[in-house]
């Protein structure tokens, strides 16, 4: 090859080659962001509108279906998702993997300009926000004070978030809890009756006169004067002194009605608990810091704790901020692992090649293409704007043994001819050559296996698109560094013989003795044409036992980690007050303090999650000591105090080790275009559920609101009075929750300024009737406009593609495997009688699992496919690569039994190890091959000869590669580190038991299955 021989002539250029790719490969290291996973690029959006005092059935005619109709329409549309709660819309859409992110956003705020004009007048316009499906705070912050609480909200909302914001990497800074500002205008009935104005025209006035507008310019002896006329209100005392004119004359405003400087009716409420050091705080703002998809985790969250100090400078003496939890720690220990597993089995590689190697100038030579190959893959991380992460460190771990098994065949065949008499830089070119097919080969094996897993459609395909990515380029670098570099490193220090040692002298015996016993006992099996067919079935029904594993080893979505973090969700009985939950919520806080191994807890009250809100739910974070410290998991401490939680017998708890917005490891749906065919197949399968064993937490999110009192208009008489529905509606939503009558602003802040009737007027359906409004006709009552009835509404409706769906939700009890747990729902769902309409799928990690399966089952086809294609041009046979193709199967043996021994499930990591052994298992096969129509044709050996010397001579390098592979994926194995060993662990028992099983069938199976094919065609011709 020329680039060998331009390696071998000019070591120092190639030298400098090298040094060059390893400086700036160092350079894009430095560059790289660290996360714990790969960006999903998937855009999405969320829509929410809000429409205070509308109930989630008005939310869902009036707003979400007219929205949904709109989006329909998106082009690279995924999915379509809503829920129409009390007093909010919110509609989530996803765009197909490779939509423009800034063209989608687009696309959706031209789509909901065209909405608007048909929304009701009373709502919001939509707020539309970019998001992560899988995206959560890189570090949440506490905001504590003892002062007033709308005061600590204004420092923390204007002051605070606002710096935060400006950290380059930030998304977003959500709040949670604290009060807001508001000013209360409450009025009087028996007032308002007798002055003749109703709420609304006392807040449209209001609005009118607290104004700020232009009257124009104007030129006076050559300089020009602007007017503006100006009645903005800059106090409360100025809204008190605010005269307003009635049919019985002028008023003020605070002789007709009751001025408040006070908080915003309180629906929700943030609690932070230092259970480590026995402390609560009421007070409190929970604050959470969001990452751009593509910022350093680590880095933003180092910013944000390097700005604390500076903040807590400005804030005043009582205000402190803390950090409750910190993910970036996981993240960067995650991280830390991974790369010190990396080095790990690139030290106990090179232990192994000095063993069969018994030279460190050999072993030097093959180490160092590994450092060089991945260092350089940095430059690829960074051009196809990759970061460190799990899974790129991951195929670090798997690329070792790939990595290094190039420089081994080369380094292997150049010692060879160097012992038989060559010279040593002609030996290093001639002994590159000779192996050039089979290298080429084993890394085409390689390409064609790992970039279509780049090109997967699934969101797991684009969860491994980095990990395809940073292998393949680590590969191409470990082509062209055993090509070029390999060779000119054994030119130079391989010229002076070595000195043989004892220990060298003895390995060299040890290993000549090794190949003429695999010699001998491959010319038995090949002694009779029965023997590799013989070895074949027998393999291959060990295989079909193996399969047999496959229930007892069971399927889920991802492996179970132990990061500390335990979330609590409490649903209480509709109509909860916010003070009720806030005592159930104590209760709740006792049992949590009773464990020892907790450190901190936030909770937050009047809403479950993003999706579910309102009063009679609370929801927590709970951060546990860390798991080396601690006698339980936090599985097994959610599962304990779920037992604890259900004594309290006003609550249903709900304790997962991961929150319901990041999806319940078991979700299902039901669907129908009919509400109440879909209740009643609701009632069946909550019934049916309820008798499966192994769940917890197993719940539906079709439930009751709260209760509703309808008024259904006269309509007669309102036509005769020349009134409307919408005024009879408008006039009880402003007595009872208030009407925003204008904004105060005080020292750049705005606050609102609401009008209503005071609570103690409109506390009672009586009172309510009560409620005067006034007609040309004269005053009348809603009573006696209105028939009073009452229904009971839902908590929340679900559209999934604009059909009305309920979503149910369930996590495995400890022990048992998700797919064992979707075996029993699916029997289940399938003895019930569903009524006609309603459908059944699966939903979350299971349909993801399910398009991951289908997926990959296409990759790995498609790479087979690939593998053949490649292999037949380059063996120049069509039969061939099929013999090769044998190995497959028959590494899985290995794979399901070292699984099962393991105690590892079949999950996205495993699958994913599956189809990267692919391209690892026939490489030595590949080998083995080349080499023996090499001895056939270059130097014309009968074909038995050729076999048993072939395989004798590559037997070593067969060995040492699949070593290699072993001990650099031993520590991942292992569980070395704590942070995400449970995601690295699978890939390495899939990999090391496939490479054992097919090491044994490479040494054996496939050179006498050749044999007796080969024999067979030489006496056809």
């Amino acid at each position: 090859m020329k680039i060998t021989e331009f390696s071998v002539n000019r070591p120092v250029t190639t030298s400098m080659l090298f040094l060059g790719l390893v400086i700036f490969g160092l350079l894009a290291y430095k560059r790289l962001s660290v996360n714990l996973m790969p960006a999903l690029d998937l855009p999405a959006m969320a829509i929410t509108t809000d429409h205070f005092g509308a109930t989630p059935e008005e939310i869902e005619t009036g707003i979400t279906e007219e929205i949904e109709n709109e989006l329909s329409t998106l082009s690279g549309l995924k999915l379509l998702q809503s829920y129409s709660m009390a007093n909010t819309s919110l509609v989530f859409v996803q765009f197909n993997q490779g939509t423009d992110p800034n063209e989608a956003l687009n696309e959706v705020k031209a789509k909901l300009d065209q909405v608007v004009p048909y929304l009701p007048k009373e709502s919001e316009r939509p707020l539309v926000q970019t998001f992560d499906f899988k995206d959560s705070p890189v570090i949440d912050l506490v905001v504590l004070g003892d002062g007033n609480s709308s005061e600590l909200f204004d420092l923390t909302d204007k002051t605070i978030k606002n710096r935060l914001s400006r950290i380059e990497g930030v998304s977003k800074v959500n709040l949670n809890g604290g009060e807001m500002r508001e000013i209360k205008i409450l009025a009087n009935k028996k007032t308002m009756y007798d002055v003749q104005m109703n709420l609304i025209d006392l807040s449209e006035y209001l609005k009118r006169i607290n104004t700020k507008l232009s009257a124009g310019d104007f030129v006076n002896q050559h300089r020009q004067f602007s007017l503006e006329t100006s009645n903005k209100f800059t106090s409360v005392q100025g809204i008190r002194e605010a005269h307003i004119p009635t049919p019985i004359g002028v008023q003020r405003l605070a002789d007709i009605t009751k001025i408040l400087d006070t908080v915003r009716e309180v629906k929700s409420k943030a609690m932070f608990y230092d259970v480590a050091n026995d402390r609560k705080y009421s007070n409190i703002i929970s604050i959470g810091v969001m990452k751009n998809t593509n910022a350093n985790a680590v880095q933003v969250a180092n910013e944000v704790k390097e700005l604390i100090p500076e903040l807590q400078k400005e804030l005043p003496e009582n205000v402190k901020i803390i950090v409750p939890f910190d993910s970036s720690l996981y993240v960067e220990s995650a991280v830390e692992d991974a790369l010190m597993n990396v080095a790990l089995g690139i030290l106990f590689t090179g232990l192994i090649l000095f063993f069969f190697l018994h030279d460190i100038r050999t072993t030097l030579i093959v180490s160092i293409s590994v450092p060089v190959s991945l260092i350089g893959t940095f430059i690829a991380i960074r051009y196809f704007n990759g970061s460190l992460n799990m899974m790129t460190l991951m195929s670090f771990s798997v690329a070792i043994g790939a990595l290094i098994s190039n420089s081994i065949v080369v380094i292997e065949n150049i010692v060879r001819l160097r012992k038989d008499g060559l010279e040593i830089r002609e030996a290093s070119i001639q002994g590159t050559r000779e192996v050039m097919m089979a290298v080429i080969a084993s890394t085409g094996t390689n390409l064609v296996v790992f970039l279509p897993i780049a090109s997967m459609t699934s969101i797991t395909g684009a969860f491994f698109r980095e990990y395809a990515l940073t292998i393949s380029a680590a590969t191409v670098f470990s082509l062209i560094i055993s090509f070029m570099l390999t060779p000119m490193l054994a030119s130079v220090l391989l010229r002076k013989e070595r000195k043989i040692s004892k220990l060298s002298r003895w390995m060299e015996q040890f290993f000549i003795w090794l190949e003429n016993k695999y010699e001998s006992s491959l010319a038995s099996l090949i002694a009779a044409k029965r023997n590799p067919i013989i070895l074949f079935c027998v393999m291959f029904v060990f295989f079909l036992l193996s399969t047999g594993l496959l229930p007892r080893i069971g399927f889920e979505f991802e492996p179970q980690e132990d990061n500390g973090d335990v979330f609590l969700e409490l649903e209480m009985p509709p109509g909860t007050a916010i003070t009720k939950s806030a005592a159930l919520m104590k209760l709740v806080e006792e049992k949590v303090n009773a464990h020892e191994e907790v450190k901190v807890m936030v909770s937050d009250l009047g809403s479950k999650n993003s999706f579910t809100v309102g009063t009679n739910f609370a929801n927590a974070a709970i951060k546990l000591f860390p798991k080396e410290t601690r006698d339980v998991s936090n599985v097994e401490f959610a599962e304990m105090l779920t037992g604890e939680l259900m004594e309290i017998p006003e609550i249903i708890p709900i304790v997962s080790t991961s929150s319901s917005e990041d999806g319940a490891p078991i979700q299902f749906t039901l669907q129908s275009t009919e509400q109440e065919k879909l209740l009643e197949a609701n009632e069946l399968v909550l019934q049916k559920m309820n008798e499966i064993e192994g769940l917890l937490n197993f719940e539906s999110n079709a439930r009751e609101g709260n209760p509703v009192i309808q008024l259904k208009p006269d309509q007669r008489l309102l036509a005769e009075l020349e009134l409307s529905p919408f005024e009879i509606a408008a006039t009880v939503r402003a007595a009872i929750s208030g009407v925003k009558a204008t904004v105060l602003k005080e020292k750049g802040i705005g606050y609102d300024v609401r009008i209503s009737y005071q609570e103690d007027q409109v506390n009672t359906v009586d009172k309510i009737e009560e409620l005067p409004i006034f007609t040309s006709s004269g005053v009348f009552t809603i009573g006696q406009l209105v028939d009073v009835s009452y229904r009971t509404s839902q908590a929340q409706i679900l559209h999934l593609d604009k059909v009305k769906t309920i979503e149910f939700s369930a996590t495995p009890a400890p022990g048992v495997i998700t797919g064992d747990a979707r075996d029993r729902i699916e029997t289940a769902i399938n003895q019930l009688n569903l009524p006609t309409g309603v459908s059944f799928k699966w939903a979350g990690n299971i349909k993801e699992l399910d398009e991951t399966i289908d997926d990959m089952t296409i990759t790995f086809a498609i790479a087979l496919l690939l593998m053949y294609m490649l292999l037949a041009s380059l063996l120049e046979n069509y039969w061939h690569p099929v013999i090769i193709f044998t190995t497959v199967p028959m590494a899985m043996i290995g794979v399901f039994v070292f699984m099962f021994l393991g105690g590892q499930t079949m999950n996205i990591m495993s699958l994913m190890a599956i189809v990267t052994l692919l391209g690892l298992v026939v490489n030595d096969d590949i080998l083995i091959h080349d080499y023996t129509e090499q001895l056939m044709h270059n130097k014309k050996m009968r074909l038995r000869e050729a076999t048993l010397l072939a395989g004798k001579r590559k037997m070593k390098t067969v060995i040492m590669t699949t070593v290699a592979i072993i001990v650099g994926m031993l520590p991942n194995a292992l569980g070395f580190g704590d942070a995400g060993a449970e995601y690295r662990t699978p890939m390495a028992v899939v990999t090391i038991g496939g490479m054992i099983t097919s090491t044994i069938l490479t040494l054996y199976l496939i050179p006498s299955l050749f044999y007796i094919i080969r024999e067979k065609r030489m006496k056809l011709e």
